[in-house]
Order: structure tokens, then sequence, then C-alpha cells
């Protein structure tokens, strides 16, 4: 497979962001988030090939019409990271790349690829630090049928999955011209949730650029109910959650592969670090623009014993604990002292995270249609984390894929785990 660029342009907002506007704060939410992008995968099939040329250009005009009309409303989209804790809105634009691929999409995606084929997608950009840089970096890949790849790499200082969604629906509504599904984003975050200069924090999650393996898994919608029915079964607690079912059989798996590969490691606290979306809690608006999410803790001892209900069990209380009352607690300047109380924890050696889960389940990704019919496929590339874990619907049938980023000494026990396997196909074909 080669991938050859063809074009790199700014795309501009369509208006000018007003001088009130010129920089924008971010939140202690973002300020404390990991300087990095998050490249962000759709893939298009291309239905319509009468005149190849005359498809793909159109398609390319629709696209980036639409994103400057776009950045009008998300306009720190069109600027430059400053530091940890402003964005210069200069109207700079997004970079936008282009490249054709001399293979076609069906061809690429009956392959089943893996992290190694979809990483040459991804704009080189998006493996350097976002400070001083881009918001938005975007590379249109262009195969050979027509069908496209579109990465879009966003800096974790302004981003998390819900913005990531917000943004591409409001994108994809100006492609298709529907003004009544345009998205009218909110960026109260930081008066929310002020930022906190003083505060040094440092990130909990392993973010190192060693080499590790990433690996899909996808639970079938069959198998989830199967699951979920088996917890229900032990449990006296309300019906389990897809997520739940799954995050806690896969914290479950990783916890029992440590086990194999770190002596002396029995009976010691395993722990699991879920973030939690906190949009909707204490009047944050559900159309916010930043990283509105909170990372929660969830422990189990590293045994070869583990029982799946006490781990779901386990999910749902580190949830709980991120109710209303929590959010109130952190939330303006008299939330300071608590968030760094809290922040402090989080990162001490007592409670070091194992392994991390995150989910973008549930935000109708597979119907962000620019007008050429829905994706084929989402897929999140994880370049950065090691004991990492990202779950993301399948297309149709109710299911789950999930991307495990592990130690190789680790993976190559999770992987072939017999009780992770009755339940997850690995890397099955796309077609």
């Amino acid at each position: 497979m080669v991938v050859q660029i063809v074009s790199k342009e700014n795309i501009l907002p369509a208006a000018s962001t007003p001088d009130s506007l010129k920089e924008f704060k971010l939140s202690v939410l973002d300020q404390t988030q990991v300087k990095l992008y998050v490249p962000l995968t759709l893939f298009y099939h291309n239905n319509n090939t009468s005149d190849l040329d005359s498809v793909i250009s159109d398609k390319s005009k629709r696209l980036k019409q639409s994103l400057s009309e776009t950045l009008t409303r998300f306009y720190p989209f069109a600027g430059k990271v400053r530091d940890d804790f402003y964005i210069d809105c200069n109207d700079e634009g997004v970079h936008y790349i282009v490249t054709r691929v001399n293979v076609s999409l069906p061809d690429f995606l009956s392959k089943s690829p893996g992290d190694e084929m979809i990483k040459r997608l991804i704009p080189a950009k998006a493996r350097e630090s976002p400070l001083g840089n881009y918001v938005l970096i975007i590379q249109v890949n262009i195969f050979s049928c027509g069908g496209i790849a579109l990465c879009t790499c966003i800096s974790h200082k302004i981003l998390d999955g819900s913005t990531y969604a917000l943004f591409l629906k409001d994108w994809t509504a100006a492609a298709r011209g529907s003004s009544s599904e345009i998205v009218h984003p909110s960026f109260t975050g930081p008066s929310l949730f002020p930022q906190i200069p003083s505060l040094l924090y440092k990130c909990p999650i392993d973010f190192s650029k060693i080499n590790f393996p990433s690996q899909r898994f996808v639970f079938s919608g069959p198998k989830l109910a199967a699951l979920k029915a088996e917890t229900k079964v032990l449990t006296s607690e309300c019906v389990p959650s897809r997520f739940e079912v799954v995050a806690a059989l896969l914290w479950k798996c990783v916890a029992k592969a440590a086990s194999k590969s770190y002596e002396n490691s029995l009976g010691k606290p395993f722990n699991l670090g879920v973030i939690i979306n906190l949009r909707g809690k204490n009047c944050v608006p559900k159309n916010s623009v930043g990283n509105l999410v909170w990372l929660g803790l969830a422990q189990c001892k590293l045994s070869h014993e583990l029982d799946h209900t006490t781990l779901v069990n386990q999910i749902k209380k580190c949830k709980a604990q991120i109710n209303d009352d929590f959010v109130e607690a952190l939330k303006g300047d008299d939330g300071t002292p608590t968030f760094v109380k809290i922040a402090e924890m989080i990162t001490s050696e007592e409670t070091s995270f194992s392994v991390w889960i995150t989910s973008m389940c549930n935000m109708s990704l597979y119907e962000l249609d620019f007008g050429w019919g829905k994706p084929a496929w989402f897929y999140f590339c994880n370049l950065y984390f090691t004991n990492f874990i990202s779950l993301c619907d399948t297309g149709t049938g109710g299911g789950i894929e999930a991307v495990v980023s592990l130690r190789e000494e680790e993976m190559a026990v999770f992987e072939n785990d017999p009780e992770l396997l009755a339940y997850a196909s690995v890397n099955p074909a796309l077609l």
C-alpha cells in the first residue's frame, strides 16, 4: 500500500473570529490533559463510480466548504495551541492534507487492518507536540475506488470523545445542508472549572513512546447479551450496561495477564481508571466543548480467581461516585482546594493506575453522513498509551469493539485468554 500526499493547505473559517474571542482560556480539566493529538478515523465506501474524478472532486469541495462553515462555530479549532492554558484563536485555520492510496477501500478493509496499517493514514504532524501547533489536523485519504478514510487529529488540550462527536455532527450536518441539525457548542467549561496555574499535575496514564502492541477485539451483540444475562443472574444490582460487562471482562483478563507477568504480584491492588463524562451532571451542558471528563477509580486484587460480577459492581460504584454533588464540589474558584486534593490523590503512588478505559459508545458515530452515506467503520488509533483500552460501537448488531494496548509480555497472555475468547473475536474481518 502506497499513501502519497497530493496537497496541503489551511482551511480557514468562513467568517473571522471577533477580536473579543481571539484568546481562548482553557479550563483546569484541559490544563491537566496530556500534550498530544488524538487520531480518529472514519471510513466511507464510494457508491458512485460513474465518473470517479468528478465524484472525488465533488466530495473534496463539499468537505472543505462545510468545514470552513463549521469552524465559525468551533472557532478555537481554527487556532493554535499556545501552552497549557490558552489557545490563540488567530484564524490560521485547520491543516488539511489530501492523499491518494493505491488500493481500494474494500481491499484495505478485507485485510482486517490493525494499527500498523492505519498509522499510514494518519498525518505525520499528529506525532508532534500540539504546543505552538494547529489545534486540528485533518488528512483525507482517497482510495483508488473513491472510498475515503477521514482522519481527524485534534489536540487533547480541547478535546475529549464527546467534543469530537459534537464537532463531527456539526460538520456532517453542514455538509448535507441540514440547518436543523447544526450544533451550537457551549464554551462554558473554563468558567465552570477555572484553570489553576499553580497546579503541578502529572497525568497518571502511562504515556511513552516505547513500542507496544495494540489489538482489536469485537464483542458481537449476541455475545454481549449472553454476558449481560450471566451477570444479571449473579448480581442483585440493576441490569448492567454493555460498557460495564465488557469493561469488567477486559479488566479481569488484563489483571490475570499482569499477575503472570510480574513476580510476587498476587494479592496486590490492580486498578481500573474509568474516564467518566461530566456532561449532564449538575448543569454541565451536554454540548460542552473541552475535556469535560473525570478520572474514576475502581480497584481489585490481582488474582486468578477474580469474580466478574464483583468487578461489574466495582465499576458501577466508581461511576456512581461521580455524581451531581461531586461535580458541584469541583466547580468554580471555591472548588479549587477540592480539585487539587483529589488530583494529588489520583496521582499518588498509593493509587497508581494499572489500566485505563475510555468509551465512545452511544455517540452515534455510525450516523455521521457527509452526504454520500454512513461510515463503514470507525477506528481510534492509539499512538502513545500503554495499558489503555478504548471502546466503540460496532457498525451494526449492537456490539462493541475494543482496542487494547498492553506491553508485549502481557498482550501475549491476554489475547489468548480462553475466558476473553469465549465472548470476543480477535480482529475479525470487516467485510
